[in-house]
């Protein structure tokens, strides 16, 4: 079994009509205002699933701000996954900090969604603030016992569209000020999981964290994914391709070339989210 838990969807009207999509959206502009950067439908995922052996994924929009554009998308989300009932797993997205953040969740909860996310902020980071945004919406997904996936990412290293000024410090405080909710962290949590090799406390706020490894072809060496997972737990790492940024074969290639077992990258390709879905 093999589960890409994050993959970004869109309706035919965001991917014919992008530029009208831009205004007020930072979040989606700052990605999508570059026309070479794709947008992909639930028939195309699909089509690319059969190709690449993907049995399943876990689909969202984007951290929309305005409620005509999340409503749209996440309408969209709830009625590809009725479509590919056995193939696709809806989650819901929007800004956490829009007021109706909590009704939304709910009113996709009621149908069908399995989590939310990926909630993400790319031009600030994980301040006071945004800490207190997503809290909002985490409480919702631990009263209904389901996932969040947030965006992380590295503080280091080059700049590309998408990376967050954010620090792990603040990754790390949402967790503790979180610790039921059952967190996806994106793009390897930014390297948060190399600091479960602390002595103290870290592999405690931890233990309720999924970790995707989205775009990790594009940041780490091979032999860094065998590092993360020696110092988190191959246990806690799932597959995410951030489909269509790049397709699964990129992330197969990856793991083979881990040095990590046969039995841990098929943890890390499906078995782990199959455990967390069951």
């Amino acid at each position: 079994m093999i589960i890409d838990a994050h993959v970004h969807i869109c309706p035919p009207q965001v991917r014919q009509e992008r530029q009208s999509f831009l205004d007020g959206e930072p979040e989606f502009s700052g990605i999508y205002s570059d026309p070479r950067a794709e947008l992909v439908g639930a028939t195309d995922l699909v089509t690319t699933m059969d190709e690449q052996g993907v049995d399943r994924a876990v689909v969202f929009g984007f951290p929309w701000r305005k409620e005509a554009n999340f409503r749209l998308n996440n309408d969209y989300v709830l009625e590809a996954a009725k479509r590919y009932p056995d193939r696709l797993i809806p989650f819901c997205c929007l800004h956490p900090g829009h007021p109706d953040t909590e009704a939304e969740i709910r009113r996709c909860f009621d149908g069908g969604a399995l989590g939310v996310g990926e909630l993400a902020y790319y031009s600030r980071g994980l301040d006071e603030t945004a800490r207190n945004e997503v809290g909002r919406a985490a409480a919702v997904c631990e009263e209904a016992d389901r996932f969040l996936l947030l965006h992380t990412n590295e503080p280091v290293g080059h700049n590309y569209p998408g990376k967050s000024p954010m620090h792990l410090g603040q990754v790390y405080a949402l967790l503790q000020e979180r610790p039921h909710t059952r967190w996806i962290l994106a793009h390897a949590g930014g390297g948060l999981p190399f600091y479960a090799l602390m002595k103290k406390e870290v592999e405690d706020v931890l233990a309720g964290c999924l970790f995707d490894i989205a775009a990790l072809p594009f940041l780490f060496k091979p032999e860094g994914l065998r590092a993360l997972a020696r110092a988190a737990g191959p246990e806690k790492f799932i597959l995410g391709t951030d489909f269509p940024l790049l397709p699964p074969r990129r992330y197969y290639k990856l793991l083979e070339a881990s040095g990590l077992s046969q039995e841990e990258r098929d943890m890390i390709l499906g078995g782990n989210m199959e455990r967390e879905l069951s």
